[in-house]
């Protein structure tokens, strides 16, 4: 009988392995940045194009390969990092499978070039699959240079996974950001479409490394924290709560110098900052644990970007106190706050008329329709039924400064201001793009912001979608950009906070309506202008717990009502609910 079990080829065997280490561009950046630092460099230049797809090269100046080596380097489970399995219980260093090089190369077109010290030249070989041709001699300096091309070129089937090559950029930018700040020591550069995105110098600190990667104002407000117990070392530094963001793409941490995902550390990090951030909100922290290697697992997934711990417990009582105690510090401190930029034109009062501030908040809403006293819209989701009134209900007032009492036929209907306006700014924002009308406001100086390194690219490559949403913004130096105009409609929270709302909606920190599952944006606008104007909307509306005037209740309800979708916010919340009449008549004992 012939046997239905047969062994895999190497090439089909390399291909396999490489769908769990080669999942995008960065994850081969990853790899070959981990093996520069594995060779001892003090200096890594990565270059990478066309989102990695068309080139991805990494040069260090470690210590370099032998002729034999540099062939072994391409095959499966050939590593110098570790000689036994016993090793594999306190792994110190960041590669050690040897399924690096092979697994890149069997999705690519690989060629590497390498010297070791005292050689007389290097040598290179390039590999295409399990075709590997070399060592050819050659003349090169000390160090490896390894260069892939076509990244996924024979597996056509991968390339459906990928995003844009703009994001697949800022994935890349990413993940050396994380390698950076885990190995300040190192100097590193990083260079993106021929742009230099970041650079920081071999043997300098952690603040020149965050000042490289978070941006200097960032980083010049980060607070200092440090702990030690049970033979853990926990050290870095922690954001004040207002710079918390969106999501956790602020909270970098490595674990003996490797950058890892932990959701230890992610709750020993929220519960510290728990009654600091606002709901939603993660701390911006860059820390450093060290512990003895035998007592963390980095053998979790092949990508190893996991860790698990020995004794979580003593993890996150370590991460807890260190953060609680910095915090305290933070408290403790005077702040010095930043003076808001003024926009040109006439500027609001602390507390403006409240025509003037009812214009600027929920002007260009739109005019409902109006057929005559009495008359009705068909809405769908409607807390009336079918049918809505087309009239303004009566406004009673304002409970608890933060939901507006209205008088309804059927009886008391109450808005939640904050959900309110985000539907009506979400409406106008996606407009203005689909229009090419935007309404911005321009600064009488422009404004200097400082930005990370991903947050940079995300504006260099969404320029476009900025300016037609508002926004006047170009890159200032490496780490800065200038802003010389906003929305009009955030003018009321400054530029940097509408520049982080609009930035998190580029780098995908902030969810489409497609991605919360709701009706999704009008046709013709792209997913990342969508998550824009969500984010712009959630950050530039009301606030619960702010006062509002009988004129600025009437001027929003009436924005509501003329919105497309009245009855629920961008993130899915409902906007209006109704008591009935009968229900408050019940309460009185009257039915």
């Amino acid at each position: 009988m012939t046997s239905r079990i047969h062994r895999l080829s190497p090439e089909v065997a390399n291909r396999i392995a490489a769908g769990e280490v080669v999942e995008r561009p960065a994850s081969v950046v990853k790899e070959l940045v981990e093996n520069a630092v594995d060779a001892g460099a003090s200096q890594v230049a990565i270059e990478v194009e066309s989102g990695g797809l068309s080139l991805i090269r990494v040069i260090d100046d470690g210590c370099g390969m032998s002729p034999e080596d540099a062939l072994l380097a391409f095959e499966r489970h050939a590593t110098s990092k570790i000689t036994s399995a016993d090793q594999l219980e306190s792994i110190c260093t960041m590669g050690f499978r040897g399924e690096a090089l092979p697994s890149v190369a069997s999705v690519s077109r690989v060629r590497l070039v390498t010297r070791e010290r005292g050689a007389e030249h290097a040598v290179e070989v390039t590999g295409e699959g399990t075709d590997l041709k070399g060592p050819v001699p050659l003349q090169a300096g000390f160090g490896t240079t390894v260069e892939v091309r076509d990244l996924f070129f024979n597996t056509p089937a991968r390339l459906k996974y990928l995003r844009t090559p703009s994001t697949e950029n800022r994935r890349i930018i990413e993940t050396v950001s994380r390698l950076v700040l885990a190995h300040p020591g190192v100097g590193f550069s990083l260079w993106v479409d021929r742009r230099k995105v970041l650079s920081t110098p071999a043997g300098g600190s952690l603040q020149d490394a965050m000042a490289e990667v978070l941006g200097v104002d960032t980083a010049r407000g980060m607070i200092p924290v440090s702990y030690e117990a049970d033979g853990i070392t926990v050290a870095g530094y922690i954001g004040a709560p207002e710079v918390a963001r969106s999501g956790r793409d602020g909270q970098y941490t490595a674990v003996n110098g490797r950058p890892v995902t932990s959701k230890t550390v992610w709750s020993a990090v929220d519960k510290a900052y728990d009654r600091s951030v606002a709901a939603g909100r993660k701390a911006l922290v860059v820390l450093s644990i060290t512990l003895p290697p035998e007592r963390v697992d980095v053998n979790v997934h092949p990508a190893k970007t996991e860790v698990r711990f020995a004794s979580d417990g003593q993890v996150y009582s370590a991460v807890h106190r260190a953060v609680v105690a910095g915090l305290r510090t933070m408290e403790a401190a005077p702040r010095m706050m930043p003076v808001p930029q003024q926009a040109s034109g006439p500027q609001p009062h602390a507390t403006p008329p409240a025509r003037e501030r009812q214009v600027r908040l929920f002007d260009g809403a739109g005019e409902i329709a109006h057929a005559g006293a009495g008359a009705v819209c068909e809405r769908p989701d409607s807390p009336y039924g079918a049918q809505m009134p087309a009239e303004i209900p009566r406004v009673i007032g304002q409970l608890a400064r933060s939901y507006i009492l209205l008088e309804g036929d059927e009886g008391l209907i109450i808005v939640d201001q904050h959900v309110a306006h985000e539907r009506v700014l979400v409406e106008k924002y996606r407009r203005q793009w689909l229009e090419r009308k935007p309404e911005m406001q321009l600064l009488l100086e422009p404004q200097i912001i400082s930005v990370s390194a991903s947050e940079m690219q995300a504006v260099i490559d969404g320029a476009p979608a900025l300016r037609r949403m508002g926004f006047e913004v170009e890159p200032f130096g490496s780490t800065a950009v200038a802003v010389r105009g906003i929305p009009s409609t955030a003018v009321r929270i400054g530029a940097a906070r509408a520049l982080a709302a609009a930035v998190d909606g580029l780098t995908g920190a902030a969810p489409s309506a497609e991605e919360l599952r709701l009706p999704g944006a009008p046709p013709g606008l792209p997913e990342e202008v969508d998550r824009v104007a969500v984010s712009l909307a959630c950050h530039t509306a009301i606030r619960a717990g702010e006062a509002l005037d009988r004129t600025e209740m009437e001027a929003l309800v009436r924005a509501l009502l003329s919105a497309e979708d009245p009855f629920r916010c961008p993130h899915g919340r409902p906007v209006v609910t109704v008591v009935p009449l009968a229900q408050i008549e019940k309460g009185f004992g009257r039915r």
